[in-house]
């Protein structure tokens, strides 16, 4: 399951990093790092409590916000708040007990998965904001009813 949804992640970040501006770029950047040194951490020292995993994971949370305050996309606005909820998932191991441990675990996934999901809003996003720049003058055309005629129909 972990693997299909960092799969699932992966794809959105490449289509960021892809169809992405500059901003966009820098906060896929933001989110590759904090995977990589996560799961390098994780992978190290193995499935203990690790402080340092709290702290790439804020400083990811802090960067992704720096970047939103800039970029003035709402994709990043919304990673960098399911990213911060993500983060204060560690402190479940202190008020529950151990047989909620993978209650957390599952939240987690869940919110991986809807961070992976604000990725492909993102690029959404890119898209509408350069077709709106453009005005229609991509390609694409828009009828805004100015002129006396008939009514569109829907055949």
């Amino acid at each position: 399951m972990q693997f299909a949804l960092l799969f699932l992640g992966l794809v959105g970040l490449a289509l960021l990093l892809w169809r992405g501006a500059t901003w966009d770029r820098a906060a896929v950047g933001a989110m590759l790092m904090g995977l990589i040194l996560s799961y390098a951490v994780q992978g190290a020292a193995g499935r203990d409590f690790q402080p340092i995993l709290i702290l790439i994971d804020c400083a990811t949370f802090v960067g992704l916000w720096f970047i939103a305050e800039r970029a003035g996309r709402w994709w990043i606005v919304m990673t960098a708040a399911l990213h911060l909820v993500s983060t204060l998932v560690y402190a479940t191991p202190f008020f529950t007990s151990e047989r909620l441990t993978w209650a957390a675990v599952t939240l987690t996934w869940a919110l991986w998965f809807l961070i992976s999901l604000t990725f492909f809003f993102g690029v959404w996003e890119v898209e509408a904001d350069r077709r709106f720049a453009f005005g229609g003058r991509d390609g694409s055309t828009l009828d805004d009813g100015g002129g006396a005629r008939a009514a569109a129909t829907l055949e």
